[in-house]
C-alpha cells in the first residue's frame, strides 16, 4: 500500500531568463516517457553508477510504524539504520564533489563541532496517483508565460517534469504539491553566539487553490495566513498573502495586522529581500520555503544535475517529544539529530537581472529530483562571496503524501549565526491536513483583524 516508485530526466540544458520567452510543453513520445524509464515526476527511475542511490521503486515506506496517529508526529521508519560514514572538517575534502559550497563552508566555519552523518539513500517521495496522471497531462501543455513570470495551461499538476531550462525547474519547486489547506504551529529560533534566543511561535494556514480540483482555471497559486503567537511583543501580529499563478499579471497581495494597534494595514513591499520580521535579519521574505515568490529580478540557468549529500529522511529530527532546546546550539543545530543521504539534485544558478535590486546578486539553489523540492541554496553577496546557506531537511508526510519538511536551517556564514524554522517536537499535533477547506473569505483582510481581536 505504501511502497511505490518514481524517475526523471535531464533535459536539455537551455538558459532560462525572465525576459521574452514562451516554449511549448513537451512532445507526446517525450511525456510517455514518464512512468517508464523516468517517475511520474520526472526523475530518472534507475539508481547511478555506484549503487548509493537506489532506483524508484514507487517511493513511499514498506510499512508505517506501530504508534503513528494521523495529525501526529511520524515515527522514524529507519530508526535501526546506522551512518555509513560522517563527513567532518578532517575529510570533508574527500567528499566536496558532493557538497555545496555553502555546506562546505560550515565545516570551515565551526571545525570543531559542524558534521554530517551519511546514512543510505532511500527514495522515498511519493504522491497521490491523480497527481501523476494530471502532471502526464500538463507536461505537453504547460508553458511559461510570455514574461517567464507565470504559467499557462497547467493546473493541480506538476507543470514541467521534463523542464527545458532553470525557470522551468523553479516553478515546479513554486508548484509543487504540498497538499490543499494545511494547519501547523511551529517554533523558530535565532540563537545568539552563545546559543541563547527568544523562542518564535507561529501558527499558519494555508491553502493551495492551484491544487484544488473544483477551482479549474484559478489564477490564484496559495493563501496563507502566519499568525504570531509568541514573543509577547508580537503576539497577535498576523499577515495575509495572496499569491498568483502570473506575478507579473498580478503580483503578490500583502496585509498586516498589528496587535498591538489592532489595525490592518496592506503591505506593499512584503517581497523578495524583504526582511523576515522574526528571523533577525537572517532571512528574506523570498527564502520562505527555500525558494517562494517571484523569480522576476533573475536569469536562471540549468547548470545541470549533479549528486548531493542532503538532508533527507529526517525523521528524527521532527521526532515527538524533541525539545527545542536538544535543537538549538551555537553556531548550528545538534549535528546528532540531521540524516544525510546521497540524492541527484537539478542545480540553478540565478544572476541578477540588470537594473534590478536585491541583496544577493547570486544564488545556487539544488532542487530534488523526485520531488522537486529545494534542498539547498546558496547565497552570495556582490562581491561574489558566499554570504548565506540554507538547507532543508525533508520527509515524507506518508498520510497525504506529500513531501515536506522536519526542519529548515538558514545559515549567515559571515555573521556565524543561524535562523532555524518549523521546530515541532514541543507540539502534540504540529500539523493537519483534515480539515475541510475554508472559504476564500476566511483569507481576506477583514478576517484578519477579527481573528486578531479574538
Amino acid at each position: 500500500m505504501f511502497k511505490k516508485s518514481i524517475a526523471s530526466l535531464l533535459g536539455p540544458l537551455i538558459l532560462a531568463t525572465t525576459g521574452q520567452m514562451a516554449l511549448a510543453g513537451v512532445s507526446a513520445e517525450q511525456a510517455a516517457r514518464l512512468g517508464q524509464d523516468l517517475t511520474p515526476m520526472g526523475a530518472e527511475k534507475a539508481g547511478n553508477a555506484d549503487g548509493t542511490i537506489p532506483a524508484w521503486n514507487g517511493g513511499g515506506i514498506d510499512e508505517v510504524p506501530a504508534g503513528y496517529v494521523p495529525g501526529g508526529h511520524h515515527p522514524d521508519p529507519f530508526a535501526d539504520e546506522q551512518p555509513l560514514f560522517t563527513i567532518t572538517a578532517d575529510n570533508v575534502d574527500q567528499y566536496a564533489d558532493k557538497l555545496s559550497e555553502g555546506q562546505q563552508t560550515l565545516f570551515k566555519v565551526y571545525p570543531e563541532t559542524f558534521k554530517m552523518k551519511v546514512y543510505p539513500t532511500h527514495r522515498t517521495f511519493q504522491a497521490p496517483e491523480w497527481v501523476y496522471q494530471r502532471t502526464q497531462s500538463c507536461a505537453e501543455t504547460a508553458t511559461l508565460t510570455e514574461t517567464g513570470n507565470g504559467v499557462n495551461g497547467a493546473h493541480a499538476c506538476y507543470p514541467f517534469p521534463i523542464p527545458q531550462n532553470g525557470l522551468e525547474v523553479i516553478w515546479n519547486h513554486l508548484l509543487r504539491y504540498q497538499g490543499l489547506y494545511r494547519v501547523e504551529a511551529i517554533d523558530s529560533a535565532a540563537p545568539d553566539a552563545k546559543g541563547r534566543y527568544v523562542l518564535d511561535k507561529v501558527t499558519r494556514n494555508t491553502y493551495w487553490p492551484y491544487w484544488d480540483l473544483e477551482k479549474e482555471g484559478t489564477d490564484r497559486l496559495s493563501m496563507f495566513i502566519p499568525r504570531q503567537m509568541a514573543p509577547a511583543r508580537v503576539a497577535g501580529d498576523t499577515f495575509l498573502l495572496l499569491d498568483y499563478l502570473d506575478a507579473s499579471a498580478k503580483p503578490r497581495q500583502a496585509w498586516r495586522y498589528f496587535g498591538g494597534q489592532r489595525r490592518v494595514r496592506r503591505a506593499p513591499v512584503f517581497v523578495f529581500d524583504t526582511p523576515v520580521p522574526p528571523a533577525q535579519g537572517l532571512r528574506t521574505v523570498d527564502t520562505y520555503d527555500m525558494f517562494f515568490g517571484s523569480p522576476q529580478k533573475y536569469t536562471w540557468e540549468l547548470k545541470g544535475k549533479r549528486e548531493l549529500i542532503v538532508g533527507y529522511n529526517a525523521y528524527a529530527l521532527g521526532a515527538g517529544g524533541l525539545q527545542n532546546d536538544n535543537i538549538v546550539q551555537s553556531g548550528h543545530i545538534n549535528p546528532e539529530l540531521p540524516r544525510y543521504e546521497v540524492h541527484r539534485v537539478w542545480q540553478v544558478e540565478a544572476t541578477l537581472n540588470e537594473g534590478e535590486r536585491h541583496i544577493y546578486p547570486r544564488r545556487t539553489l539544488y532542487i530534488d529530483e523526485d520531488s522537486w523540492t529545494v534542498l539547498v541554496h546558496d547565497m552570495y553577496d556582490d562581491k561574489g562571496q558566499l554570504w548565506r546557506t540554507a538547507h532543508r531537511y525533508a520527509k515524507l508526510y506518508w498520510e497525504g503524501p506529500i513531501m515536506a519538511e522536519s526542519n529548515e536551517v538558514h545559515h549567515d556564514v559571515i555573521s556565524r549565526r543561524y535562523n532555524v524554522v518549523t521546530m515541532m517536537g514541543e507540539y502534540d499535533s504540529p500539523y493537519d491536513y483534515s480539515q475541510p477547506k475554508p472559504g476564500e473569505s476566511y483569507f481576506t483582510p477583514a478576517n484578519v483583524r477579527k481573528m486578531g481581536v479574538r
